[in-house]
């Protein structure tokens, strides 16, 4: 077995843990060898290291000390695997293909909290967005910690490769999406009574700083979400949640999907 020896409290970046993000990973052919605890009870444990046998991947037993030790102290539940590169969507190609229930698609500026984009990632399958924009800059990639926020939905999501948000936005305008900022300030629309573009490109800024001046700037319209005005705002995950459902309120899923 190949050694994997990060400084303490660190985890590799090729690795996920849990066991509905292992799950997730052998589904997808994201995993390429599985760890898992020597002495666990957990059936589910026991049934992810044959499904990685039966799948020709390498599956070892290993001390407690081992998987502590690879994931930082995480909650690993008894199993890890370790990950191939993961493929990243063509975001051209996929603004230029041709849709007619429309098409939505994510831009997350400057969301650094893995649990955050997790969240998000999670949300973006559930409403079948047909891409997630990473940022080359001020953001959170693909780690284990966003692999185990997202329940492995991270292994479903169309995530295009982390790039510059301004060009990706140029990219989608050349395709005709209408780029909406999530964002609270002067003139912008309630989300609830925004009639929504067929094509929407959605920018989704961090709690704390919002979407930024660049790509508010770039931006066709900016919504926000009505609230209680003793609720200063909204994580990022839920708003993302609330404001992909308004899209898809409006453009709904083709009939062929539940």
């Amino acid at each position: 077995m190949s050694r994997m020896r990060p400084k303490p409290n660190a985890t590799p970046d090729d690795l996920a843990f849990g066991i509905n993000p292992c799950a997730m990973a052998l589904e997808a052919g994201a995993a390429k060898s599985l760890l898992y605890l020597r002495d666990t009870k957990n059936e589910r444990v026991h049934e992810l290291a044959a499904r990685a046998r039966t799948a020709g991947l390498r599956a070892d037993a290993v001390d407690l000390h081992r998987l502590d030790e690879l994931t930082g102290g995480g909650v690993h539940q008894g199993v890890l695997v370790r990950l191939r590169a993961l493929e990243p969507v063509d975001l051209r190609a996929i603004a230029k293909a041709p849709r007619e229930q429309g098409s939505l698609v994510l831009l997350l500026d400057g969301i650094t909290d893995p649990q955050n984009v997790g969240a998000v990632l999670r949300t973006a399958v559930a409403a079948g967005v047909d891409a997630i924009v990473l940022p080359r800059r001020r953001g959170a990639l693909l780690t284990p910690g966003v692999h185990r926020a997202s329940a492995g939905m991270s292994f479903l999501a169309p995530v295009a490769a982390p790039q510059n948000l301004a060009q990706a936005v140029a990219t989608l305008k050349e395709a005709d999406y209408w780029v909406v900022a999530a964002d609270a300030g002067e003139g912008s629309q309630a989300a609830t009574a925004f009639d929504w573009p067929k094509k929407t490109a959605l920018v989704l800024g961090s709690e704390g700083e919002g979407v930024s001046h660049l790509l508010r700037r770039e931006s066709d319209f900016a919504v926000a979400l009505p609230m209680d005005p003793r609720v200063e705002s909204l994580n990022v995950g839920v708003a993302a949640g609330a404001l992909c459902y308004l899209w898809r309120r409006q453009w709904p899923f083709p009939k062929s999907v539940p």
